[in-house]
């Protein structure tokens, strides 16, 4: 093996200077693109929600469930209920849709999102940095589901009629059934679309679970409370999955495919 001068150690040191400072710099480019282009998108994405929110309803600077939002399209969401009946969908297809369109596709921003295994949903805006204001709520407390047969003490009862699910039902649903409620053709429809149109409503839905005997989540009779809740549970829990699925789906449910 031959010896190497100083001379020549010297210029294969510089050529390793050269080839180190050539990959940092290679390196150097290859971040600053990756962070043009992470920036490029943030902009874009931003740029595509303020154009979505300009042509959506300015959110009411107050608590989303405090009272009905009048400015809602109530009459043409009830349409779109004729519209699903005669698609021959389900109730709770249209409970999934209708959700979607008043939580995804009618105000500026969401009612309620959903981050950490938690929901928030809207209060009203920031004064200072306008932005929207949110309190965080678990599932329970959204749709009152305490996942028992029936009743076993106070507690579960109040949770299950304190829930924010009973003022949708009455600020949205009630509304949309308004709309079409008395019409032959809704008339018409039978315990199929009734039943979970007025249960999920609440006590403003009037559903006579036998007579004389009518389902209100704030019956306060804790016996006739849990034997109520006891037959509409089926219908109820089906209607919170459908809602909870239309609530955070991003493209709107049931569309009809062009052909």
């Amino acid at each position: 093996m031959s010896s190497i001068n100083i001379e020549q150690l010297v210029e294969i040191i510089l050529e390793l200077k050269e080839q180190v400072s050539r990959m940092a710099d290679a390196l150097k480019k290859q971040e600053d693109r990756k962070s043009y282009q992470a920036e490029y998108y943030k902009k874009r994405k931003a740029a595509r929600e303020k154009k979505a929110r300009s042509t959506k309803l300015e959110n009411p600077d107050r608590h989303i469930l405090d009272r009905r939002d009048k400015r809602l399209p109530f009459r043409a969401w009830g349409l779109k209920l004729k519209e699903f009946v005669d698609r021959g969908l389900s109730p709770y297809n249209f409970l999934t849709w209708l959700t979607w369109a008043w939580n995804q596709d009618t105000y500026q921003y969401a009612p309620i999102t959903k981050s950490g295994g938690y929901m928030h949903v809207y209060i009203g805006m920031s004064s200072q940095k306008g932005r929207p204001l949110r309190a965080k709520h678990s599932e329970r407390d959204i749709t009152g589901h305490v996942r028992v047969g029936a009743f076993r003490n106070k507690t579960q009862q109040d949770t299950f009629a304190s829930a924010l699910w009973w003022k949708w039902g009455y600020a949205v649903l009630h509304e949309v059934v308004g709309e079409v409620q008395g019409e032959d053709w809704y008339e018409a429809l039978g315990e199929t679309w009734h039943r979970p149109m007025k249960v999920l409503q609440g006590g403003f839905g009037c559903y006579e679970v036998k007579p004389g005997v009518y389902f209100d989540p704030v019956e306060p009779d804790l016996n006739l409370a849990s034997k109520v809740y006891g037959i509409v549970r089926p219908t109820l829990k089906m209607g919170w999955g459908a809602a909870l699925r239309g609530f955070f789906t991003k493209e709107e449910p049931f569309t009809v495919a062009k052909p």
